[in-house]
């Protein structure tokens, strides 16, 4: 211990007698902080707006317009439009052979262009055929490698826009429509309630004209009186029966519109088992992160089971509104043909039930410091699981099975009205037969009983075909069925639009938040700066001592230097780091502790390399760098690399090291900071290990191999 300690005296020693020394040992010592500090400064926030709005984008409009609903429309005015108010990206609106001048000279990096039936192709989605709209990207990859990313992120963001502002619109106008036919059609109620009641009256009166004609046997001048009445009434039947065929047929027009604008509701449907089916695939995969989270201890499992919850409530609103809409439909035809499809979404809503039950007693067991029953949790995949085959399975039917059902409701009511016009059309058909038959009576009066049977044998015919008529008018001015689709036609249209436009709210969440892009990077650069610091110590500083002394007090005596200085590195890289640059760091003192601990690992690790291969050691160190800036997983994730570097990960003490750090920033995870820990700690034992036992036996060796390198002359003395 002596030795060694005499050995790193006389190069601290040395350091201070020098100046010349002490000026490069100095030097040695900030370099690496310079490294770390002006790569994080230029890392801190790339992708702000004030820097992405420096790449340009050319922009051109060609679209001439549409026309929606009687109202001319041009959706790329309103792209424009906002893209005026948009900084994310450098936008030029200029003319198409500007922007491809540009696009080829490299001035632009990217242009979008929208094309002249642009709006016409967007609201094609109220026709029967439907075109998706269509913007032309182009981008020029040869300028630059990751602007292509951001132009292209910038797209993005244009498609998502347009996409929100088409469903908005053409939701709008739909439902609008739909709206007014709802108020249109209980405008009519009435008349049909008049109808029914101008008829029921006339079938009234049958009775009195059979009383009549049985009383024409007592008298003749009687049945003439009677038949007279009867007649003066023909006038009243043919006028009702003209009013009933034109209200008839206004209610088939109205049914055939209202097929028309109603039928396209069903991509809404579908659209709603599919968000169903979404929501339900991420509630089972967000079960399993709980069960993950549950397992390993987090603190954060009650807030994911609260968010769980939420999600959950939102599948419960969209499953009871899609019944509610379905049951609604199903009530317009006899045959009730979408039991089926209600009867699986109801199940889907008592699973949906037993989920938020089972969810709140996991609630409650955290909510108490409890660990939940796992029983629970399997029981909340298996229902989840079961809501996600349910609904997958009723949308993967949609198609083939449910829409041509909500198609023939319509139809099945159009064929009704259609019904009642014919028996309408066939009574005022009769109407002349009835009025000849009357004619008979009342000219036939005096010629006795014989032609007052005749009369007798005709009326209840006619009366038949009064109550047939009568009786299907009133079952359409009674039907529930009829009142509840003017209900569901008359509901608030904003309310609907703005569900449909945006039916679904993002909360997100930062788990460990780390402050800025600079802040996420400084664990890799402040690293990756200890390691190039040690470097170029070994570069600089000798490995070797002049004296007798044993190999291992060398090791020792020369180590001590080396971990002094790289503490000194690690020391003003760290301050720097909090102080200078101010990063985000929730644990500051741990933040200096773990750079301090990771350069003294490195420390061992250059040094013993240095010390026991020489030169060769200086070009191991030089090759670790370079396999640990790609293998580390500091910039990019580790499994966006080749499968060397995904396999070489667990090996490198860079990877122990940035994990370290960022830990001491976004928030503690102790089992992975007591893991980096040990496997750091591991380096160092290897490190002394090797020193010790493979310095004196590899020192003649790597000195015989120095002294021929020499020879050569290009090596240095």
């Amino acid at each position: 211990m002596k030795n060694i300690f005499e050995i790193y005296k006389k190069d601290i020693s040395s350091i201070f007698k020098n100046y010349a020394a002490l000026i490069v040992v100095i030097a040695l010592c900030m370099l690496p902080s310079l490294y770390a500090w002006f790569n994080i400064m230029a890392s801190w926030d790339p992708y702000a707006p004030q820097a992405t709005s420096q790449i340009k984008i050319g922009v051109v409009n060609k679209d001439i317009g549409a026309s929606l609903n009687g109202d001319d429309i041009n959706l790329g005015n309103k792209i424009i439009e906002e893209l005026k108010n948009n900084d994310l990206m450098g936008w030029q609106f200029v003319s198409e052979d500007e922007a491809s001048d540009a696009l080829q000279k490299g001035k632009y990096y990217a242009s979008i262009t929208i094309p002249e039936e642009f709006s016409s192709q967007m609201t094609s989605i109220i026709t029967s055929e439907i075109k998706k709209g269509d913007i032309i990207y182009t981008v020029n990859e040869k300028i630059n490698a990751i602007a292509p990313k951001l132009t292209n992120k910038g797209a993005t963001g244009v498609q998502e826009n347009i996409s929100k502002s088409l469903i908005e619109t053409v939701s709008k106008t739909l439902l609008t429509v739909s709206k007014e036919l709802g108020l249109e059609l209980e405008e009519q109620l009435p008349t049909i309630s008049r109808i029914y009641n101008m008829l029921n009256e006339i079938r009234g009166k049958f009775s009195e004209i059979n009383n009549t004609v049985n009383l024409a046997y007592n008298g003749a001048i009687k049945i003439r009186d009677l038949s007279n009445k009867v007649k003066n009434d023909i006038p009243l039947i043919q006028n009702t029966l003209i009013n009933a065929k034109d209200l008839t047929s206004e209610v088939g027009d109205f049914i055939t519109s209202s097929k028309e604008e109603l039928s396209r509701l069903s991509p809404t449907i579908k659209e709603d088992i599919r968000i169903i089916n979404e929501i339900s695939k991420e509630v089972l995969q967000d079960t399993d992160t709980i069960i993950g989270a549950i397992n390993s201890g987090s603190k954060n499992a009650l807030d994911m089971v609260n968010n769980l919850i939420n999600r959950v409530d939102i599948l419960d609103k969209t499953t009871k509104s899609l019944i509610k809409l379905l049951e609604a439909l199903n009530n317009l035809s006899s045959n009730k043909p979408l039991d089926a499809i209600i009867t699986r979404l109801e199940e889907v809503g008592t699973k949906i039930g037993k989920l938020q039950e089972e969810l709140k007693n996991v609630k409650d067991s955290l909510e108490t410091g409890e660990i939940p029953d796992l029983t629970l949790l399997d029981n909340i995949k298996t229902l989840v699981n079961d809501i996600s085959l349910i609904s997958g399975e009723i949308y993967a039917k949609f198609d083939s099975e449910i829409a041509p059902k909500i198609s023939k409701i319509f139809d099945d009511a159009f064929e009704v009205s259609q019904n009642i016009l014919n028996v309408l059309n066939e009574a005022e058909n009769k109407l002349p037969d009835i009025e000849s038959i009357l004619n008979t009576v009342y000219e036939g009066a005096d010629k006795g009983i014989n032609e007052i049977a005749f009369v007798k044998e005709n009326l209840p015919e006619a009366e038949n075909m009064i109550s047939e008529l009568t009786n299907k008018i009133g079952k359409v001015n009674d039907d529930e069925s009829l009142k509840q689709l003017i209900n569901l036609l008359k509901n608030n249209v904003q309310e609907r639009t703005n569900f449909l436009s945006n039916p679904v709210n993002l909360i997100e969440k930062q788990l460990y938040p780390m402050g800025n892009y600079g802040t996420a990077m400084t664990p890799f650069y402040t690293i990756l700066s200890f390691w190039v610091g040690l470097l170029l110590l070994s570069s600089i500083l000798t490995v070797d001592v002049h004296g007798n002394y044993k190999s291992v007090e060398i090791y020792f005596g020369k180590l001590l230097l080396f971990i002094t200085l790289a503490l000194i590195q690690s020391m003003i890289v760290s301050l720097g780091d909090l102080y200078i640059l101010k990063i985000y760091c929730l644990n500051p003192i741990l933040f200096i502790i773990g750079s301090l601990f990771s350069s003294i690992v490195f420390a061992f690790i250059v040094y013993s390399a240095c010390s026991v291969f020489g030169n060769v050691g200086k070009v191991i160190g030089i090759v670790l760098l370079v396999l640990q800036i790609g293998g580390s997983g500091g910039t990019f994730p580790i499994e966006l690399t080749p499968k060397f570097f995904q396999r070489l990960n667990p090996l490198l003490p860079f990877t122990y090291a940035i994990s370290f750090l960022r830990e001491c920033i976004g928030g503690i995870v102790k089992e992975v900071l007591i893991k980096d820990i040990i496997a750091l700690s591991v380096y160092i034992m290897i490190s002394i290990i090797i020193g010790i036992v493979l310095k004196k036996p590899f020192s003649r060796i790597v000195n015989k191999f120095s002294n021929k390198f020499k020879e050569s002359g290009i090596g240095e003395e």
